[in-house]
């Protein structure tokens, strides 16, 4: 008897462009690769802003410049996911 896919996997299947991206993401350097560099430079940007706290992120403007602002209202923008 035939294994029946599930959703995403048929998704997948039919969805060549969908397909090749997801597999990117989730082979090795690929979404992540960025990350090392970023945690530096976030780290950096904290230690010149002296932030201290948990409750405060080192907020990335649009010019890319740092500002320390509230974890809350920062992340409630929704950043890079808001669109």
């Amino acid at each position: 008897m035939a294994e029946q896919l599930g959703k995403t996997a048929r998704h997948y299947r039919k969805n060549a462009s969908s397909r090749r991206k997801h597999i990117n993401d989730n082979s090795p350097g690929g979404k992540y690769a960025h990350s090392n560099a970023y945690k530096r430079q976030h780290a950096a940007a904290r230690s010149r802003l002296k932030i201290r706290s948990s409750s405060v992120d080192a907020s990335k403007q649009p010019d890319g410049s740092y500002k320390a602002e509230s974890r809350k209202a920062n992340r409630a923008r929704g950043g890079a996911k808001r669109r």
